[in-house]
């Protein structure tokens, strides 16, 4: 996998860029969130023992929009080539962007009904939709050689879409019960994403990867538990969807991959563990958006395990997952990563650090 000046400047940019805004804009958040009550308090369904900041999201706004802005920019004057970036999309990405930042800004305080919630999700992701960024595919001749592709109808792209988009954002959003779990989480999907790019080539999802990769690692400095500061909704729901995006974008095109198995599996912890909770709900007479102790955390947690073990299990599901999924696609370092996860798991389970 050999890369190229220009991609490679694009990565380093993105990655230490991204890092740098995370790094030096998280701690501002935490000083400014305390002197104007930006503040999380404890309840009984929360964690921590006395209120954090809750105002995360705003150093993954930034990020994110600088990053499209520099590359936008870096790209019109030539200094880089833009390959396969449409940027003429960046401006509308950049305004969903916002759009899902403030409602879920607005809900960290003021609690917006789950409805209003979704409603905006869905109206996002047709606008997603109707740019081009959509999922039309379903593919498994990665699994059956002499299986056919099936291409959805409009109606059913769009339905798909929308309920992709949407759940990826909630899935990552149920995750952010544990200090460090989210953004861990999302830290090791969008890595998954960035190799899965550089080995097929799409510069577009990697530069969304390669972002979300610093602005993660960055806010985990001061994330992870005890918590200095918590991403809230609006952070939590910007991470969702900036990876739902990068999966579509990653695998859009007719690279015989198909978005919805691989996809599935890259998010299966996510999903799972929101597919479950809305089960346990519904058959509770409950709604799927009531809040609950039912979450994988959770039950890790009513097993016994350390908050710092659930965290790394659930880390080490993750990196399984898409080992897994680099196995699938006949990738030289799957089996490594595979055999090292397993490793990783067992040490784990026996020690604690």
């Amino acid at each position: 996998m050999l890369i190229s000046k220009d991609v490679l400047i694009i990565l380093l940019f993105s990655l230490s860029f991204s890092i740098l805004i995370s790094s030096l804009l998280t701690p501002l958040l935490i000083r400014f969130g305390y002197k104007y009550n930006c503040l999380d308090y404890p309840s009984d369904r929360k964690i921590h023992k006395k209120e954090v900041v809750n105002i995360g999201g705003v150093n993954f706004i930034f990020g994110i929009i600088a990053i499209y802005i520099s590359i936008y920019f870096l790209a019109k004057l030539d200094i880089i080539s833009t390959f396969d970036l449409n940027i003429n999309l960046f401006p509308f990405l950049i305004l969903i962007n916002l759009i899902i930042f403030f409602t879920g800004l607005f809900d960290d305080k003021y609690s917006l009904p789950p409805f209003i919630r979704l409603i905006i999700q869905f109206a996002c992701s047709s606008l997603i939709w109707n740019s081009g960024l959509k999922i039309g595919t379903f593919d498994i001749t990665f699994l059956f050689p002499n299986s056919q592709i099936i291409y959805f109808p409009d109606w059913l792209s769009l339905i798909i879409t929308m309920v992709w988009i949407s759940g990826i954002i909630n899935a990552i959003n149920w995750l952010d019960g544990m200090d460090g779990l989210a953004a861990g989480v999302s830290l090791f999907l969008s890595l998954g994403i960035l190799i899965l790019s550089l080995q097929i080539q799409n510069y577009f999802a990697l530069i969304i990867a390669v972002s979300i990769v610093g602005l993660t690692f960055g806010f985990l400095l001061y994330n992870s538990k005890p918590a200095k500061i918590i991403m809230g909704d609006s952070g939590s729901n910007l991470l969702g969807l900036n990876l739902a995006l990068s999966s579509i974008i990653l695998l859009k095109d007719d690279l015989r991959v198909g978005i919805l198995p691989i996809s599935f599996l890259i998010f299966l912890v996510p999903i799972m563990d929101m597919i479950k909770v809305i089960f346990i709900r519904i058959k509770n007479g409950k709604s799927p958006f009531y809040p609950d102790k039912n979450h994988l955390h959770h039950q890790l947690q009513n097993f016994g395990f350390t908050d710092k073990k659930v965290i790394l299990i659930i880390y080490n599901l993750v990196i399984f997952n898409l080992s897994i999924v680099f196995i699938i696609l006949n990738l030289s370092y799957g089996i490594p990563l595979l055999i090292s996860s397993l490793i990783f798991f067992i040490f784990t389970l026996k020690f604690e650090s």
